[in-house]
């Protein structure tokens, strides 16, 4: 009998479909546990709110993939918030606002990127220092006040709906589309898998590492970015706390989508899987009436297996 159900298994891939399988338990589960999560209304908010997680989640996909990591992600989706706010309350339209406001944090993400592939500071050290000066900067822009927003047609950016979508949806599936694209069926793609893989490897087959690792951060600063204006469009001001706690969010919801913190290993659909899992705990634990402090516990629980599973396949793959 072992032998039988050995068989039934034997093919298939855990880490490929695991998370998929979860997600569709999950809301098989949570859908008869609470009727109201399956209503239109109720995916719909959920989609709404998973977007500007889903968008971060999309940029930490290519940098994770490199082998790399990008903490400062919440505090540039605060800064470009801000960024915006002011210009506007400066006088200066809404479309140049947010040009320099993206422009500003692909700047970030350059500096990480320099930061990292040619001064050889480890990612986590580079970017939580960047943590600590966008906090700073915001401050200096906010005087560490609320801006409100003081152009109402800002708000259309995330308050707006394409039929009965809302507009954050629109643009988080669009972003969902040119990630996969990207990584997929362009060149681009495939040198950032090949440099999570092995660095050596790439450097011989002439790819150029260092540009590759400047070109993730730069994507995921942009990203970022936009996410911080469609957060800054839908709360009509900027806070010096707006996008605490997205970085640790959007990185959660890479790892447990699949995607290997090794690098050379990932998949922007299977981010979309851990981003909406992210998402759907919360939700069912909110229809639940479960307190917020065990919604931590099961996230963290949830990450810890689901990195310990890929670290385990890794060791296991080195042995063999």
């Amino acid at each position: 009998m072992p032998d039988k159900i050995k068989n039934v298994f034997k093919g298939f891939n855990f880490r490929e479909h695991g998370v998929l399988i979860g997600f569709i338990v999950l809301c098989t589960i949570i859908g008869f546990l609470t009727p109201d999560f399956l209503s239109v209304r109720n995916i719909l908010n959920l989609l709404r709110q998973s977007s500007i997680i889903g968008i971060i989640s999309m940029g930490m996909t290519f940098v994770i993939i490199s082998g790399n990591f990008d903490i400062s992600v919440g505090a540039i989706c605060g800064l470009s918030g801000a960024v915006v706010m002011k210009l506007m309350t400066m006088g200066v339209p809404i479309v140049p606002a947010i040009l320099i406001a993206l422009a500003a944090c692909m700047c970030i993400g350059l500096v990480n990127g320099i930061s990292v592939a040619k001064i050889g500071i480890p990612s986590l050290i580079a970017t939580m220092a960047m943590v600590t000066i966008l906090k700073g900067s915001i401050l200096i822009i906010t005087g560490g006040y609320p801006i409100s927003n003081p152009v109402p047609a800002y708000t259309v950016i995330a308050q707006s709906y394409v039929g009965f979508i809302p507009t954050p949806i629109i643009l988080f599936l669009f972003i969902i589309i040119i990630a996969q694209f990207t990584l997929t069926k362009t060149k681009i793609g495939s040198h950032v898998y090949s440099v999570g893989g092995n660095q050596v490897a790439s450097r011989l087959s002439g790819i150029n590492v260092d540009k590759q690792k400047i070109l993730v951060f730069v994507i995921n600063g942009f990203a970022a970015g936009l996410a911080g204006i469609i957060l800054s469009s839908r709360v009509a001001s900027a806070t010096i706390a707006a996008g605490d706690g997205y970085d640790l969010d959007a990185i959660a919801s890479v790892v447990i989508g699949g995607t290997s913190v090794s690098g050379g290993e990932g998949s922007a659909l299977r981010t979309v899987l851990g981003v909406l899992l992210m998402a759907i705990i919360g939700n069912s634990f909110n229809l639940l009436g479960i307190d917020t402090k065990f919604q931590y516990i099961f996230r963290g629980m949830i990450i810890l297996l689901a990195v310990g599973f890929d670290s385990y396949n890794k060791k296991k793959l080195q042995n063999v």
